[in-house]
């Protein structure tokens, strides 16, 4: 019965840095005439989905927000709940090259994704990318005990273990 009483989810918030994202690319309407703007976000390299990597896919939303919680160099990117996301790429022979149809325009892959899916794959890449990357080895606890002794040391005026002339 909670489950009945709950108002579902409209929006699922992503987040990513700003070199992910561009924001204001001016477009002329061919109806009207009239200058616009929209936004293209392109997925990191690694983001799996459903077992497939679409790192380099990109997609158009409507709003590109600064974060409220990772700082200046980050953005929210709202995406409604219930609506796909119609990720693009261009696709590309065995060299590299992207193929162009009968038509002189680049072939693209299309492959809709819900935003969940985006959001969740983020973040397991981040996971991966923390995991990959990480610069010392030894759990929290034990970083934390070689702070504290290297603090100790210096309140007892005892040798530094990096001072100026070890270096």
């Amino acid at each position: 019965m909670a489950e009945e009483t709950a108002t579902p989810k409209k929006n699922v918030y992503i987040s990513l840095h700003e070199s992910f994202i561009h924001e204001g690319i001016k477009y002329t309407d061919k109806k009207t005439g009239e200058e616009k703007t929209f936004n293209v976000v392109r997925l990191p390299k690694d983001t799996i989905i459903d077992g497939k990597d679409v790192g380099g896919c990109e997609f158009s939303p409507l709003y590109v927000n600064p974060s409220k919680f990772r700082g200046e160099h980050w953005r929210d990117i709202p995406l409604l709940a219930g609506r796909e996301v119609q990720l693009r790429r261009d696709v590309r022979d065995i060299e590299g090259n992207p193929i162009v149809g009968d038509d002189g325009k680049r072939e693209k892959e299309v492959i809709k994704v819900t935003p969940d899916q985006i959001k969740t794959a983020l973040s397991e890449a981040r996971k991966r990318y923390a995991e990959e990357h990480a610069k010392d080895d030894r759990n929290l606890l034990e970083r934390a005990d070689a702070a504290k002794e290297a603090s100790d040391s210096m309140e007892k005026d005892a040798e530094r273990p990096l001072d100026r002339e070890s270096r």
